[in-house]
């Protein structure tokens, strides 16, 4: 019986270079061929999906960290932040000078100062950072990326948001209002004196993702696999089956895990999933 594999991308399918490597393409492919379904889950929205991801076959992707699910070019599901929150949050990290983005299905909005605040730093520092990177390759690109001044409240909905605080005390001063509402995700290190990560509705997170793609297949939860390396895969990695972490995940994530794999600039999927025999070795 085929299983259903959900793959996390930065840091999961695609390793410090951004790149995600042959083997593991070839790997993706050959469990498809097998029988399996593969999906894409991603905090990403839409609008950020771009690069290696795009060339690949998959059976659906669930993106914006469960805010979307979509399945065969269509989408079945699409949950977004409420107006009067979206706005309540942009005024909180505005009065505490955090950065952030609006992340819209097709349009990711930025506020002034983010592109600073990467320029100011050199690649070493962010590279082991793969949001970092993410959002860093985003602004240089300039895909689908405009200024929060072009955000309209009235006529587009946010599904979440990424933040930026330059100090840790200006994240922490947010803190009781946004954790009434979100799960509050860090993907900085305790070492950084910047703190940077995301937000994401309670009510829709990728394990819900998870289970609104089982729901509409009618499968089995035991068939699930869930390959991730961060915080924002938690829920992912506690809804599924059987959990495949990164080794070297931050110590709550890692806990998680009953298999592991390791960088996957190096092929680290491809060998666990040669491991899990969903895969052929080639």
């Amino acid at each position: 019986m085929g299983k259903y594999l959900f793959f996390d991308i930065d840091g999961t399918l695609a390793g410090k270079s951004r790149r995600i490597t042959s083997k593991t393409r070839w790997a993706v492919q050959r469990a498809r061929e097998k029988g399996h379904q593969v999906f894409v889950c991603t905090g990403r929205v839409p609008a950020s999906i771009v690069g290696d991801v795009t060339d690949m076959e998959v059976d659906g992707t669930v993106s914006g960290a469960g805010s979307f699910v979509e399945i065969g070019g269509k989408y079945i599901f699409e949950h977004y932040i409420e107006p009067e929150l979206t706005y309540q949050v942009m005024e909180l990290f505005g009065r505490n000078r955090l950065l952030y983005t609006l992340e819209a299905r097709d349009m990711v909005y930025q506020t002034p100062g983010a592109r600073d605040f990467f320029e100011e730093r050199t690649m070493e520092r962010i590279r082991d950072n793969p949001e970092l990177m993410r959002y860093h390759e985003q602004i240089q690109r300039g895909q689908k990326m405009k200024s929060v001044s072009e955000f309209d409240i009235t006529r587009t909905r946010v599904a979440k948001m990424c933040y930026i605080a330059p100090e840790r005390r200006q994240i922490e001063a947010c803190l009781p209002f946004l954790e009434k509402y979100f799960n509050v995700v860090t993907f900085s290190k305790d070492s950084d004196s910047f703190v940077n990560g995301e937000i994401i509705l309670k009510d829709c997170t990728k394990g819900d993702g998870v289970r609104r793609v089982m729901e509409h297949f009618r499968g089995n939860m035991e068939d699930t696999i869930g390959f991730g390396d961060s915080m924002n895969d938690y829920q992912m990695l506690e809804t599924v089956n059987t959990r495949v972490v990164f080794e070297e995940a931050p110590e709550s994530v890692r806990n998680l895990g009953q298999y592991y794999f390791r960088e996957p600039d190096d092929d680290g999927i491809y060998d666990v999933m040669v491991e899990l025999g969903l895969t052929d070795a080639m």
